[in-house]
């Protein structure tokens, strides 16, 4: 389970793995945790990342609601004019740091980000077999909807495509764009009919 290196322009190799730093088990918690519901693929659409205000982050040294690590946050306020610029590189360089994909590493056997402009993001993952054989559309489409939603709330890009590859052949490509998936209830919404309604592409189309 790893997430391959991200590039502006190019798809690159994974890197080594990298081992979560580890907690001392008598250190009080900083603040109370707040649990998020286990997520699979009946509900993997209906979660995502925390949406980052780009201009908040510009204006302020430190996070104003305390909630985002310190260190982020200061990454992300020296970003954020560049980010607020359309700069690929910095798109590619918040998407290392942020990690937003991190999440879904157990549902894919690989997962690749690059920047092609500033106005898109485009992902491509490896699909599980198990997974392809036991929910087939409902997976690529629920894949495809968290990764979108997480990309959307990461970096202030317009449209996120996704494509699915399995056994060497695409499985599926959709482009979701922000407009579509504003103001939606996820937790009543078929991620298979979105997914279509972005243009998807299945194999078996």
């Amino acid at each position: 389970k790893r997430m391959k290196a991200i590039a502006s322009d190019l798809w690159r190799e994974p890197p080594e793995d990298v081992l979560p730093e580890a907690k001392t088990p008598e250190a009080p918690p900083a603040r109370p945790v707040v649990r998020r519901m286990q997520i699979g693929i009946d509900n993997l659409w209906m979660t995502a990342d925390e949406t980052i205000e780009w201009t908040e982050a510009l204006s302020h040294a430190e996070s104003p609601d305390g909630l985002t690590d310190r260190k982020l946050w200061s990454f992300y306020h020296e970003k954020a004019a560049e980010v607020l610029s359309g700069d690929p590189a910095a798109y590619a360089e918040v998407l290392r740091k942020a990690n937003p994909l991190g999440e879904l590493t157990g549902f894919a056997q690989g997962i690749s980000m690059r920047v092609p402009d500033s106005d898109r993001v485009e992902v491509m993952f490896e699909t599980r077999e198990e997974y392809m054989q036991s929910h087939g559309k409902k997976y690529l489409s629920a894949m495809g909807v968290r990764m979108a939603r997480d990309l959307l709330a990461c970096l202030p890009v317009s449209v996120v495509r996704v494509t699915a590859a399995s056994g060497g052949k695409t499985a599926m490509q959709a482009d979701y764009r922000r407009e579509l998936l504003s103001h939606r209830n996820f937790s009543y919404l078929d991620p298979v009919a979105l997914t279509e309604a972005c243009g998807a592409r299945f194999e078996a189309d």
